[in-house]
């Protein structure tokens, strides 16, 4: 699509440097932001991103843990963030992967809270309740 000057509207074009590629287009210049193209897999493609770049860490897995084996209903909306996470990396969205990948992990950390307080809430009313136990017994 052209806009009134006659230069392309902004969006995803192939890479004009790596035909592997696709390069988003402001509507006036090239950017840095590289994605594979359709029907390809891996992230990132060879050469793109900034030298150094951290690579995102969606918590997926931690999030399955999390719904597993500690408070289920948040473990299950963070493996939903995680998820979209995963897919805004694979369309080259990194802002949108640091969000997403960001409440994932705040909602599998306090699901592990939530679990460790109920665990250790637990084992201290054991521990009172049998003592309390005693307690009347020796009276």
């Amino acid at each position: 699509m052209e806009i009134g000057g006659g230069s392309p509207a902004a969006g995803w074009y192939p890479d004009p440097e790596d035909a592997t590629c696709q390069r988003y287009w402001d509507g006036g210049a090239w950017t840095e932001h590289r994605a594979p193209l359709a029907g390809q897999g891996g992230w990132p493609p060879a050469g793109a991103g900034a030298a150094g770049a951290v690579p995102i860490d969606t918590w997926l897995w931690q999030s399955i843990v999390a719904a597993l084996l500690c408070c289920q209903p948040l473990g299950i909306v963070a493996i939903v963030f995680a998820a979209q996470a995963q897919s805004a990396i694979n369309v080259g969205d990194l802002v949108q992967a640091r969000n997403k990948a960001q409440t994932a992990k705040v909602l599998t950390l306090i699901s592990v809270g939530l679990a460790a307080v109920i665990v250790l809430g637990g084992l201290l009313i054991a521990v009172l309740g049998v003592s309390g136990l005693t307690l009347l017994g020796a009276s």
